[in-house]
């Protein structure tokens, strides 16, 4: 029977994680998603392409989310139990509250790993290539340059247009209009052209075509029109394509082992060596928080008496706690970047408050002492006068 329940208070908390899980994410996702709009529209890539830049970025956005859908998850399953009067059935039935919390802890143990899992190798590997992703598309010249049905400046002075482009590269109805010498502006017209690239850069290469120049005086006025049939023309676009910039991996982006043990020609590494240890610990550290979060919530319910007025008070004090302690934690590592001496907070303070927490649930009376000085400071808000005079 002892299973049984064990089993049922699993899924009545692995099921909602899953839910909200699924909905926090996808909402963070969205707006990642809107983020990258300019990706799909500047530089004309495919509606996978986009999916797949997007996709990239979610496991930094999971390390986040678990631990906040898992205190949701909680919260909400544990009212359920006690709304329904099942907790009191569990206890009568010989379950202590640490045999009720198992589950719970179970579930927030496998979070823990996940959380730690994605912070390690995951998400740094997600971000790292998401940023190669996007140098490399905006270098595509392709992409940027060649956009089948669009007029596009890739610099000042110069618009490129093609009417079609075919699956094998080839690009059909070409126009490049070239006017950043404006005493000569060149037109280019051809029939077909292809994409080539040297080991000198990119080369546009046109067949069945034409170029018109205007020869301009210095005062603006338009002189003799020249005009050159070809059969074939290269036209050169290395001068319109930014060399690839030298780019490092930042601290999110850097898997733990080298966050520990940089390389030692890492320029970054040691210029910001605090920050890349701080970040190493945050990332260790996050593992417990999923367990805090668990731990917090039951301390909130599993004690409190049978009240007719609900449990939100208790409920509302569970998520305050625990998101107290989560923005204390961002604190704590920012301020580690510059001071090491702040790294083992990192680990104290949430190891501090599960030991709090798991006091409550063995029977200690610290929240009753919580709740005597929650009551104590209303009734002096209610009650100035009365509080001075005691």
């Amino acid at each position: 029977m002892l299973q049984s329940l064990t089993r049922y208070i699993f899924w009545q908390s692995a099921v909602p994680f899953a839910i909200v899980t699924f909905v926090l994410t996808g909402i963070i996702w969205l707006t990642q998603a809107l983020r990258m709009l300019d990706v799909l529209i500047s530089q004309g890539q495919s509606i996978f392409s986009y999916f797949d830049l997007t996709v990239l970025a979610l496991p930094s956005t999971l390390a986040i989310v678990l631990p906040i859908s898992l205190l949701c998850a909680v919260l909400y399953a544990l009212h359920k139990l006690i709304s329904d009067s099942e907790v009191v059935v569990m206890f009568s039935a010989g379950m202590s509250m640490w045999r009720v919390a198992l589950p719970v802890l179970a579930v927030a143990g496998a979070v823990s790993v996940v959380v730690l899992a994605l912070n390690i190798y995951i998400a740094p590997a997600g971000l790292r290539e998401l940023k190669s992703r996007l140098y490399e598309i905006r270098g595509d010249v392709v992409s940027t340059m060649l956009r089948e049905g669009t007029f596009t400046n890739p610099t000042e002075g110069l618009t490129v247009y093609v009417r079609e482009r075919s699956s094998d590269g080839t690009v059909h109805g070409i126009l490049v209009q070239d006017s950043r010498n404006k005493l000569k502006p060149t037109t280019y017209l051809a029939e077909t052209g292809s994409l080539v690239k040297s080991p000198a850069g990119p080369r546009l290469v046109m067949f069945n075509g034409n170029i018109q120049r205007v020869d301009r005086t210095a005062d603006g006025e338009s002189g003799p029109v020249t005009l050159l049939y070809f059969d074939k023309y290269t036209y050169d676009l290395s001068s319109y394509i930014q060399q690839e910039p030298e780019y490092y991996n930042e601290a999110r982006e850097r898997y733990f082992s080298e966050l520990v043990n940089p390389a030692p020609d890492d320029a970054y590494a040691k210029q910001f060596r605090t920050q890349l240890l701080a970040d190493a610990n945050d990332r260790l550290s996050n593992a417990l928080y999923p367990l805090l979060f668990a731990l917090v919530a039951l301390a909130a319910l599993l004690p409190a008496p049978f009240s007719r007025r609900g449990y939100g008070m208790r409920i509302a004090m569970a998520a305050s706690i625990a998101l107290f302690f989560r923005v204390l934690a961002f604190g704590i590592v920012s301020s580690a970047a510059t001071a090491p001496a702040a790294i083992p907070l990192m680990y104290i303070i949430p190891l501090l408050v599960c030991a709090m927490a798991g006091a409550v649930l063995s029977g200690v009376p610290l929240e009753a002492k919580a709740f005597a000085g929650l009551n104590a400071i209303r009734a002096m808000i209610r009650h100035p006068r009365s509080g001075r005079r005691a």
